[in-house]
């Protein structure tokens, strides 16, 4: 998901060797542990809505620019 590549569902579950069933299931399972995950139609693929991390659930990586002007600004 991280590279935009899935797939469709079908290729998906094909490519991770698992049902398609079991793929709408884990995706769905994903998404209640916070998984940021949605179907992009115009790639055709599963990707996440913003930068992730897995650490036993999902959380928003900090973004660069605010951290470069939180250091500034705190100088």
């Amino acid at each position: 998901m991280k590279l935009k590549a899935t797939g469709s569902p079908k290729q998906c579950a094909r490519k991770l060797e698992i049902s398609e069933r079991q793929l709408y299931y884990t995706i769905e399972l994903m998404k209640e542990l916070g998984a940021p995950i949605f179907f992009d139609l115009s790639l055709g693929s599963y990707c996440y809505e913003y930068e992730t991390e897995w650490s036993y659930g999902f959380s928003r990586k900090p973004d660069q620019n605010q951290i470069s002007k939180f250091s500034a600004s705190s100088k």
